[in-house]
């Protein structure tokens, strides 16, 4: 392969060991910044006069490029932001509000440069008609095509690397031209790859914010996006391994341009969905990388192959149809391997980011998992289809099994037409893929809609509420207490709260493990405590009363996760697949070392025909 020297393999290995090792020592970064729970609720009502709302998200967001407004009947409502050190809990204060039905319209970008939107609808005075719906929104649609972009230049790019490695030498004299083509489509793009990247912070700032481009607000939440976060700092990394790509490309340094590009695919996936996983994120960070990596060794070089072998098209006749063979049959190994390695990681993402067979039908990521799902089982056919066409031995066999004669062949000429349209339908999975990204995954939004409610109690003239909130970790707890019974004889001086591990009916934590909660508006008391786990627990909640014996009120909570039967059955999938895999090619691999039969009639004809094509 021209360009390649020796050291290479050696300098990209030591590449990639650096950037794991920047990869696993860097904090993880987070994903979407899921709006885990509101004061007031969705659907839910405040009393007339209310000044204070509180949104809290599941990861940090860039608070200079986040917006939130409030909108009534008369139009839109003057509001204060405050964001609470940590920047996952946002207050916004308010003048007192009327009678009416108002909405809390929210657009974040989370720490890691992932942006998402929703709104919160509620009531002042009375509880409004319906609940509104709590899945993710669309997303706005230029960040979409953008994340499109990048991911379809990626994959092109990849493409053209294994058709220069696999097909190209195979062509004989017509080798040369070829080559210039592939060169081309693939530097074309790592191009569009690398403007869609650098447009990606520029035009997510400017959606989530509302600011003029070039404003001071605009420029202030670029900036946070950019050196504020992980994100940043690995998404320049990732502009600079791209352009590094594109450059060897054209100098014919392949093996550099294929590093660049695959490090650039495990930076973007550091930053991606995996990362906001409980649990297996070096696990479920690999699997998106080997999945955008196999994408592009098929969808990719599929695309490249389709629109670059047009010397192929000047033959006629047997000379044709021998070329083709000769190219084709040189992809298919590669393709098959490819298909199976991206079916396989594709299954575990899906159990990993959808976790129930619900929430495939819920909201925009779980369906667009499942449109994603049916386009990729269509190429599979269409690539199926492909290889019979180009694969006589296949042909036969598929022939004797489906009763069509021990000579029955697929038709060649229809070749073009059929690989081109497997790669247009692949192109619709990346649309779908790019679609993904762009939302919360189901999981995400699965845990922001299941999310413990509120507990309440009436104990002593008292109407108690208690949340539990989830917050960076730990779970913020939230006690408001109401007098039912006027006038007021023993007002609520100070709270506390304890934790008891299971279900318990009368107090039992030590009174040193109480945790005093800060009063932060007539009524309403706030602590935060350290995350119960995965376990059922208690909170006994102690309301000190001036001149009246303390109240005491014990809410019981679960945080044991459902049976997440998707995900089961999904990575038991994955792994027969891979195990089909690595089967299949031992006994590829032992077949043609014992066997290494001769070239049959076709692949005799494809060398001259190819030497005299590449004179013409």
């Amino acid at each position: 392969m021209r360009g390649v020297r020796g050291g290479a393999p050696r300098g990209a290995l030591a590449a990639l060991l650096a950037l794991l090792a920047l990869l696993v020592l860097a904090p993880s970064a987070s994903a979407h910044a899921t709006l885990e729970r509101s004061d007031p609720p969705n659907g839910g009502m405040v009393a007339t006069g209310r000044t204070a709302l509180t949104l809290w998200f599941g990861e940090d967001i860039a608070p200079a490029a986040s917006s939130f407004t409030l909108e009534g009947a008369d139009g839109r409502v003057p509001v204060t932001v405050a964001v609470e050190p940590g920047d996952r809990v946002v207050h916004l204060t308010t003048s007192p509000l009327a009678r009416g039905t108002y909405t809390v319209t929210w657009a974040v970008v989370a720490a890691d440069g992932h942006p998402t939107r929703g709104t919160v609808v509620f009531g002042s005075g009375f509880r409004p008609d319906g609940l509104p719906d709590a899945d993710s929104p669309l997303p706005p649609a230029a960040p979409v095509l953008l994340r499109g972009l990048d991911l379809a230049g990626t994959l092109v790019a990849l493409g053209a690397l294994l058709a220069l490695r696999r097909v190209v030498p195979v062509l004989g004299a017509l080798a040369g031209p070829t080559r210039r083509r592939v060169v081309t489509a693939g530097a074309l793009g790592a191009t569009v790859a690398l403007v869609a990247a650098v447009a990606t912070p520029l035009v997510t700032t400017t959606t989530q914010t509302g600011a003029a481009v070039g404003s001071d607000a605009w420029t202030n939440a670029l900036g946070e996006v950019l050196t504020g976060s992980t994100w940043g700092r690995l998404w320049l990394l990732r502009l600079l391994l791209l352009a590094v790509a594109y450059g060897a490309l054209w100098r014919g340094r392949y093996a550099v341009a294929g590093g660049g590009l695959v490090l650039a695919v495990a930076v973007d996936g550091w930053v991606g969905h995996a990362s906001a996983l409980p649990s297996g994120v070096v696990v479920a960070w690999a699997a998106a990388t080997l999945h955008v990596v196999a994408a592009g060794a098929w969808a990719g070089a599929l695309l490249v192959l389709a629109l670059t072998l047009r010397p192929l098209g000047r033959l006629d006749g047997d000379e044709r149809s021998a070329v083709v063979l000769g190219a084709w049959r040189a992809f298919s190994p590669a393709a098959a391997v490819s298909s199976l390695v991206l079916l396989a990681t594709g299954l575990y993402e899906a159990g990993a980011h959808v976790e129930t067979f619900p929430a495939l039908l819920r909201g925009v990521y779980g369906p667009a998992v499942v449109g994603k799902v049916l386009v990729v089982a269509v190429a599979l056919g269409l690539a199926a289809w492909n290889t019979v066409m180009v694969n006589p031995g296949v042909a036969r066999r598929v022939g004797r099994v489906l009763g069509l004669g021990r000579d029955w062949s697929a038709p060649v000429q229809k070749l073009r037409t059929t690989v081109l349209v497997e790669a247009l339908v692949l192109l619709l999975a990346v649309g779908l893929a790019a679609l993904m990204t762009a939302v919360p995954t189901a999981r995400e939004v699965t845990a922001a809609r299941t999310a413990d409610a509120p507990q309440s109690a009436r104990a002593d003239g008292l109407f108690v509420t208690v949340d539990a909130v989830p917050v960076a970790g730990r779970t913020r707890l939230v006690v408001r207490a109401q007098p039912v019974i006027r006038p007021v004889g023993a007002p609520v001086t100070g709270v506390e709260v304890a934790v008891s591990d299971g279900v318990v009916t009368s107090p039992v934590a030590d009174p040193t493990d109480r945790i005093v909660l800060s009063r932060t508006e007539p009524g309403r008391w706030e602590a935060s405590i350290p995350d119960p786990g995965q376990r059922d627990w208690t909170a006994e909640v102690l309301l000190h009363r001036a001149g009246a014996r303390t109240t005491v009120v014990l809410v019981p909570w679960s945080s044991t996760a459902g049976w997440p039967g998707l995900r089961v059955a999904a990575v038991a999938a994955a792994v027969v697949l891979l195990l089909v895999l690595a089967a299949g090619l031992w006994w590829a691999r032992r077949r043609r070392n014992r066997l290494q039969p001769p070239l049959d009639g076709a692949d005799r004809a494809v060398v001259p025909v190819l030497e005299e094509v590449g004179s013409r």
